[in-house]
């Protein structure tokens, strides 16, 4: 193991995940003595399989080191999970999301949970450190941060740029010029860019996109949704249209 600092995970889906995903990044698994179920049980046989030590503890030692009560007798000590810029990653096909603005872990750790049960093959950050709430972030996303593949851009330009390059379409969340999502044709390979509800997105991203894409409203409402609602929608209408064409 690495000197590297680490982080508490909570919970039995944050843990899972992690040992399942990253067990080369664990450190040691606290379970309570007292709780045994299904769930437990191969969670503790994947964590010894991985090689991660096991300590039952009081459900007063949980408390005391997770400083909370909402541990589910589970905690996890590991090392964050590490998000490598986009351009020492590999090729990527399918859907691939760009998501700007989004700052509070609770909101990222939604979007994360929406983006991975959409099929979403990877998520790309603007570049900051996000390994202090990490714990915020799995417990939201039900440990599906874990489970996606994350990439980081230190620019918008280095975004477009190499989608550009990887010639994978840039679909933009915005109103100007733009189509409604509801009924597009998604193309096989493609990058989806969201923006925060109050700033949206990079001129710089804007100005590479292939097609925007908006939301229509029902009703006379004007604001922009949240983040995370406007991801789910726009990530379960690529969703729905794979679902019918693979149910005909």
């Amino acid at each position: 193991m690495s000197g590297m600092e680490t982080i508490l995970l909570e919970g039995t889906l944050s843990c899972k995940a992690m040992i399942e995903t990253h067990p080369g990044r664990t450190r040691i698994l606290y379970t309570d003595e007292k709780k045994r179920t299904r769930d437990f049980s191969w969670i503790i046989r994947k964590a010894r399989e991985a090689g991660i030590p096991v300590m039952p503890c009081s459900r007063k030692t949980l408390d005391e080191r997770s400083g909370s009560k909402s541990h589910g007798g589970m905690l996890l000590e590991t090392e964050p999970v590490q998000i490598p810029e986009l351009k020492k990653t590999g090729t990527h096909a399918g859907f691939v999301c760009y998501v700007e603005g989004v700052e509070d872990p609770h909101n990222l750790g939604s979007v994360c949970r929406t983006l991975y049960a959409a099929g979403c093959t990877l998520l790309v950050l603007p570049a900051r450190n996000w390994d202090a709430v990490q714990p915020v972030v799995m417990r939201a996303s039900a440990g599906t941060f874990a489970r996606l593949s994350v990439a980081c851009v230190q620019r918008p330009e280095d975004l477009t740029g190499w989608m550009q390059s990887a010639g994978i379409p840039i679909l933009c969340a915005e109103r100007k010029d733009a189509r409604p999502v509801f009924g597009f044709h998604w193309p096989a390979s493609f990058c989806l860019c969201i923006g925060g509800a109050l700033r949206g997105l990079s001129r710089t991203v804007t100005d590479a996109a292939g097609q925007n894409l908006y939301i229509p409203y029902l009703s006379d409402m004007k604001a922009a949704l949240d983040t995370p609602s406007a991801a789910a929608v726009f990530a379960f209408a690529y969703a729905g249209e794979q679902y019918e064409a693979e149910h005909k």
